[in-house]
């Protein structure tokens, strides 16, 4: 609404101070002329403006340093098609309206109207050109460096912080426990740790991945938590067509550790943690009962996972604390929408 709001008043203060310039007038007759052919061509110039940063929005660098130059050219030549386009719209309406013989049409809009598009307007619309193609350029070389400084955060993070040390010093200890109760027990336990830090370092690099999988490894990682709170915690997963969506890697897994992390946890008052589906969203949630002493909270987990979000998804994690209970919604991104240029 602003958008159009804005474009007339453009066109408006454009076109009543051009013939005003020119005849001395600010409201001569023509200048309805002028308003119409001027409006029509900021429109049409900017829809195909909106268009582009659009679609560009969805490319990688290497994909817009490709076609700057050909999308710069094809812009330039629609846009300079819309303005002579939106010129005859005006001109013709104008003659409708005075009632003029349209076997002057052709003439006069060449001779009179068309022509100053050879002139200033050629100028004026090449450096306005190539200006909107440079901060496309710039913008799409600011994210990409964003986004692989991000990567990088977070390729560190996932080894440093969100299957911490603390978690393998924790499943070592349980697992000296066992391996003197039950050898096929413990195997099966070595087994299920090492494929915890396989799925973290084959997705390290990797921006989306199934949802199944993701569900697959966050219930892996979470059995061997039972392991060491047994009854303290319970996992309770519904949702529909998991394989329809993807989510950032490790990032259900770090919404679970953070659950297990802050809460405190009995046999009698076990910890539960539900995951499910709504509105294109995966929830992770808990009732809160939070530790009274516990390590200092830097949430660098989660701040990590919320810009990652933001830079990947173009969407924002919701984090909610309501009713004694802790959420956080995770987009979610359906294969068929899917865009592979990240």
């Amino acid at each position: 609404m602003l958008y159009h709001v804005g474009l007339l008043i453009f066109s408006f203060v454009a076109a009543f101070g051009i013939k005003y310039q020119q005849t001395g007038d600010w409201f001569p007759p023509t200048a309805m002329v002028a308003f119409i052919s001027i409006f029509l061509m900021a429109a049409g110039i900017g829809y195909m403006a909106v268009f582009m940063v659009n679609k560009a929005s969805r490319y990688n660098q290497a994909r817009i340093n490709k076609m700057i130059l050909p999308a710069l050219l094809l812009f330039y030549i629609l846009a300079y098609m819309i303005a002579n386009i939106a010129i005859t719209i005006g001109v013709f309406g104008w003659f409708i309206y005075i009632g003029r013989d349209l076997s002057e049409f052709w003439h006069h809009l060449f001779r009179y109207e068309l022509n100053f598009a050879s002139g200033q307007f050629f100028v004026w619309l090449m450096f306005f050109t190539i200006a909107f193609f440079y901060t496309l350029w710039r913008k799409s070389v600011t994210k990409g460096q964003k986004l692989r400084e991000e990567n990088l955060k977070q390729r560190y993070q996932n080894l440093k912080s969100q299957v911490n040390p603390h978690f393998l010093f924790n499943s070592l200890n349980t697992l000296s426990e066992i391996v003197y109760e039950d050898a096929g027990k413990a195997d099966k336990y070595i087994r299920k740790l090492s494929g915890i830090y396989r799925y973290i370092l084959e997705n390290e690099e990797t921006d989306l991945i199934p949802l199944d999988k993701e569900i697959a490894f966050v219930k892996q990682y979470f059995s061997l938590q039972k392991e060491r709170d047994n009854d303290k915690i319970s996992l309770e997963i519904d949702l529909q067509h998991a394989g329809k969506f993807k989510v950032i890697p490790v990032s259900l897994q770090i919404l679970v550790e953070n659950a297990l992390k802050h809460n405190v946890m009995s046999q009698e008052n076990p910890l539960i943690v539900r995951i499910y589906d709504e509105n294109g969203y995966v929830v992770v949630s808990n009732v809160m009962r939070k530790k009274n002493i516990i390590e200092r909270p830097t949430q660098t987990g989660l701040s990590n996972l919320k810009e990652r979000v933001r830079l990947i998804m173009k969407k924002e994690l919701v984090i909610n604390e309501e009713n004694n209970h802790f959420l956080v919604k995770l987009p979610l991104i359906e294969f068929e929408n899917e865009s592979t240029d990240y």
